[in-house]
Formats: structure tokens, C-alpha cells, sequence
């Protein structure tokens, strides 16, 4: 990924000497210095152990007037997944995703200004299975409380959601965007 955002600022005629990549484990991230003028994480909080403390410990990085940029899903997404397993006694499997109000609120606390945008984006799948293939496909069917349902939980899910469904399988992404400016 780094060496695409490199590739793609040459491309722009933007990359320069004073622009460094860099990447982190942020979860073993503790800032040493205010070192950044710009620190760019695009989804990838929702992996993070403590995302409201690891975006913490990223603005802490920061040169005054230096800004955060990032995106995640946040934890109104999935509705119809967990819905589905509620009714039927199953085990929601999804990762657990950072709660919007939190994150914000912990930012805040400290001397930064914090703008910061939700929305729902949609994609329509098939099938159900189609949907935890496309996650596969991402790279997001990787489970952080290594939960999952058996062969036989996983059919009784897929069939009984795609069952409701009428026409193709509407799946919303609730998306955080969210800048933090240190002040």
C-alpha cells in the first residue's frame, strides 16, 4: 500500500523530499516526539486494538497544527447480518467495530479540534454468501475473537437471510470520516 501512495503522488508531480511513508504496529505505537505534519490512516483503525487510544497516541505524534486524517467502518455497520443471527440464535461472528461516539469523545479531550462525517454506503450482493466472500476477498473475514460459526450454522445463516430477501442482498457500511487538527 505504501508503495502505491508513493506511486500515486509521482503521478501528481507532488512527491517530494519532505514526505516520508512510514508504517506502524500502532498498537505498540507510543509517540516520542511530535514528529508529523500529517498522519493518514485509511481503514485500518477498526484493526486496531484500542482505536480510540492508538488514534490518541497518532495525534500525540503530531507537530502543533498537524492533522489526522482517517476512515473506518464504524459499528452501525452489518445491521442485517446481526439482525439475521439474532433471529436465529446464532453468534454474531463480525469483528467488533469502533463506536463513533466514543472515539470522538476520548479525541477531544485533549488540545485538538475534531470535524468528522458519517455515512452509509450500500453494496448489493447476489446472496449472502456472496457478501462474506466479498469480505474474504478483502481481506476482512480474518477473526480478532476467533469466533465462528460450524458448516451447518453458517448454511441455517446464509439461507435463512437470503429466504427474506427479495431480490439482491443490500448490505450497509457505515463510514466514519474523521480529521483531527492538534492545536
Amino acid at each position: 500500500m505504501l508503495e502505491f501512495c508513493k506511486a500515486a503522488l509521482a503521478e501528481q508531480g507532488v512527491a517530494t523530499d519532505n514526505v516520508e511513508f512510514r508504517q506502524l504496529d500502532v498498537n505498540e505505537f507510543k509517540a516520542d516526539s511530535q514528529e508529523f505534519a500529517l498522519v493518514i490512516s485509511n481503514f485500518a483503525a477498526h484493526w486496531f486494538k484500542d482505536t480510540s487510544l492508538s488514534l490518541h497516541n497518532l495525534v500525540e505524534s503530531l507537530l502543533n497544527g498537524g492533522i489526522m486524517l482517517t476512515s473506518f467502518p464504524g459499528n452501525h455497520s452489518f445491521p442485517k447480518w446481526y439482525e439475521n443471527c439474532l433471529e436465529l440464535g446464532l453468534p454474531h461472528t463480525a469483528n467488533p467495530l469502533p463506536d463513533v461516539e466514543e472515539v470522538v469523545v476520548k479525541l477531544s479531550m485533549g488540545p485538538v479540534q475534531i470535524d468528522y462525517y458519517e455515512n452509509d454506503l450500500f453494496k448489493e450482493f447476489d446472496s449472502s454468501v456472496d457478501f462474506f466472500r466479498h469480505l474474504k476477498s478483502i481481506g476482512a473475514s480474518t477473526s480478532i475473537l476467533n469466533k465462528s460459526l460450524s458448516t451447518k450454522q453458517f448454511k441455517l445463516l446464509t439461507d435463512h437471510w437470503d429466504k427474506k430477501t427479495t431480490g439482491k442482498v443490500k448490505v450497509k457500511w457505515h463510514i466514519v470520516y474523521l480529521a483531527a487538527k492538534k492545536n
